[in-house]
């Protein structure tokens, strides 16, 4: 009887830790004292864990899909959506996509450039880059370069530019899609240098491309700068090849069609 006593009180004490953790958790420090809980039935204990244990669940769902929205992600991608073996990207360095997805580039403030041309995944990869940064709290911003260079321009017509620059400047990890489709004159070119200057080292940049992105900096009003932007994007980056594999977009369409031909053959 003694033994089973025992076991009933490390089975509560273990529940309304985990109550107090919840609530500590949830922000409600007065509901976090283990003290009143103490002699309440188990099963009560029990029901009530399990309570607060779903909706925790529920808010953190809830607030994981709004900092997600917010970060201009629409849909969660994972690791096991990204699928591919030695032989799928060529070029890549031994262990370059999972020293990716570790996103330990992240924590040491460094900058991951994807190359390649279009559907060989450089997007997946850099929402699953982005989302895993979310799961961890780390505060994210996911756009295109048009559109960047875009809201540059508004910015600057509506006198917003500096809040807009520090807004891009200050997220810890910047997603900054198809970099070489974005058209940029002098004024908003000095301004994405700002982004990137405010960046250089204290934050971390993925950057996707289809082109070459060193043709790309020709093209900017100011050589000098093109120079200095070049080292702030490369200068200690993971740098990710994906020239020379399928594009699984066109991979997926013929298997699809492939499927449909097969079914029609069945139904004939």
């Amino acid at each position: 009887m003694l033994q089973k006593q025992e076991n009933a009180t490390d089975d509560s004490a273990a529940v309304i830790e985990n109550i107090t953790t919840l609530f500590r958790k949830i922000g409600l420090p007065r509901l976090a004292d283990g003290r009143l809980y103490l002699g309440a039935p188990f099963p009560i204990l029990e029901s009530f864990n399990k309570a607060l244990s779903e909706q925790h669940s529920e808010d953190e769902k809830t607030r994981f899909f709004h900092r997600m929205r917010y970060a201009g992600i629409f849909k969660e991608r994972t690791e096991n959506t990204f699928k591919w073996d030695e032989g799928t990207y060529p070029h890549v360095e031994s262990d370059a996509i999972e020293k990716a997805l570790t996103i330990e580039f992240v924590k040491q403030r460094k900058n991951l450039v994807l190359i390649g041309p279009p559907g060989v995944g450089k997007s997946l990869l850099s929402v699953i880059v982005a989302c895993k940064a979310l799961r961890e709290e780390f505060s994210v911003k996911y756009k295109t370069a048009h559109d960047i260079a875009l809201q540059l321009a508004e910015a600057k017509a509506g006198n917003s530019l500096s809040g807009y620059i520090r807004k891009l400047q200050a997220c810890d990890v910047l997603v900054v899609e198809d970099l070489t489709y974005a058209t940029f004159n002098q004024e908003t070119a000095q301004a994405f240098f700002s982004i990137m200057d405010g960046r250089y080292s204290r934050k971390s940049t993925v950057i996707t491309s289809n082109g070459s992105i060193k043709e790309w900096m020709l093209e900017l009003p100011d050589a000098r700068m093109s120079t200095a932007l070049l080292g702030r994007f490369y200068e200690d980056a993971l740098l990710i090849n994906m020239n020379g594999a399928e594009d699984m977009r066109l991979k997926r369409a013929r298997g699809l069609l492939a499927a449909a031909d097969e079914n029609e053959r069945k139904v004939i």
